[in-house]
């Protein structure tokens, strides 16, 4: 999808134009959807459509008024197209647990920065649902931004206008890394590059490829290419919610959250000897799996936890793997720019502030360089 255009290709090859068509009594906005073969097509018949429609549409709504709870809806239905299956779910529960239950009986009209940043204090201070405190800076800070995103599409919509001020967003403190020292992951690979199996082989992928747990559990065999020593990620597992009547979310397999997430990883030598044994004596779909569908990745975690301790390995959380493989390649010498396509970041500035300098040893190293000069 072109951003601001609302254009989409259907997994049927057909490609989707969503436009406001009008407005219902209530005040929400009506959308249309148009299809055609190419996405030129339906940019045509959109441009088309828009053209057509009644001035009175086209014009400010002053009918019946909008409820903040109403505007969230409309915001998450207009930008579904664009948002992967567990970042809705995100959103979706957001918006139910913490936003509607304080603002939602709210006129659109009547919303402030100062409402808004009172909540969100609020929110900091005594957010979390079990009562024991606040929400995490990040959790406030996804608030803020689902918050400003609604309320950037009502003034788009002209349901009402722009903020006076800017909303408050937490700092989020940047935590040192937690990483495998060199003894710790050769230990790790001892215990388990002998023992073939689906969570051992997980643990080789993300040390030696940095491959996030959602991606490791979508992992087929058929993205696995020994023959030209390369991984292709292109499924992740995502939760998402479930349909009426059945639970509440349910696991599929989705696509990565950004382009950049789904990327072609090279395979280095001691993982692909690793996995040409053990794809010998692996007969199921996915090489994480011991049975025909996926592990979530809430129970592939608990595996890896029962790994650690089988081993006596220090207990660790997965993402672990995915950043000691950074800094090791950091640490190596593999260039920043090969090394952020390599782990599917959006941009390079996020592995230069993650990973670069992230240890005392290299900062060492480093300095150790000015006595060449002296």
């Amino acid at each position: 999808m072109r951003k601001g255009e609302n254009i989409r290709k259907r997994k049927d090859g057909r490609w989707e134009g969503r436009y406001k068509k009008g407005y219902k009594p209530n005040g929400s906005i009506m959308y249309a959807s148009l299809y055609g073969k190419t996405y030129s097509e339906v940019k045509q018949k959109m441009q088309l459509a828009l053209k057509q429609q009644p001035a009175d549409e086209k014009t400010k709504h002053t009918g019946a008024a909008v409820s903040f709870a109403e505007l969230l809806r409309m915001w998450l239905e207009t930008n579904c197209i664009r948002l992967k299956g567990g970042t809705k779910n995100k959103y979706s529960n957001l918006i139910r647990t913490h936003i509607i239950p304080k603002l939602g009986n709210v006129n659109v009209l009547q919303i402030t920065d100062t409402l808004i940043n009172n909540f969100l204090y609020e929110k900091s201070l005594h957010g979390r649902l079990d009562g024991a405190g606040g929400l995490s800076p990040s959790s406030v800070r996804c608030l803020s931004y689902v918050i400003s995103s609604a309320l950037k599409f009502a003034v788009a919509e002209d349901l009402c206008p722009p903020l006076k001020s800017k909303i408050c967003k937490p700092c989020v403190a940047k935590s040192d890394l937690t990483i495998l020292s060199a003894k710790e992951q050769a230990v790790l690979e001892k215990a388990i590059c002998k023992d073939f199996t689906p969570t051992n082989a997980g643990i080789m992928i993300s040390l030696y490829t940095g491959l996030r747990i959602g991606e490791i559990c979508a992992l087929e065999w058929k993205d696995v290419d020994l023959e030209a020593k390369s991984i292709f990620v292109r499924h992740t597992v995502s939760r998402i919610e479930a349909r009426e009547g059945q639970r509440k979310t349910t696991l599929i397999l989705d696509e990565p959250k950004t382009p950049s997430s789904k990327r072609l990883v090279p395979i280095p030598l001691p993982l692909f000897s690793y996995l040409a044994e053990y794809k010998k004596t692996s007969n199921f779909l996915f090489v994480a799996s011991e049975k025909e569908t996926f592990v979530s990745p809430r129970t592939y975690e608990a595996r890896f936890h029962k790994v650690l301790k089988k081993h006596n390995i220090n207990n660790i959380n997965y993402h672990t793997l995915r950043h000691t493989f950074a800094t090791r390649c950091i640490e190596v010498g593999v260039d920043v720019k090969s090394l952020s396509e390599i782990l599917g970041h959006s941009n390079v500035s996020v592995t230069l502030n993650t990973y670069v300098h992230s240890s005392i040893e290299m900062k060492r190293k480093q300095l150790d360089k000015l006595m060449s000069l002296a």
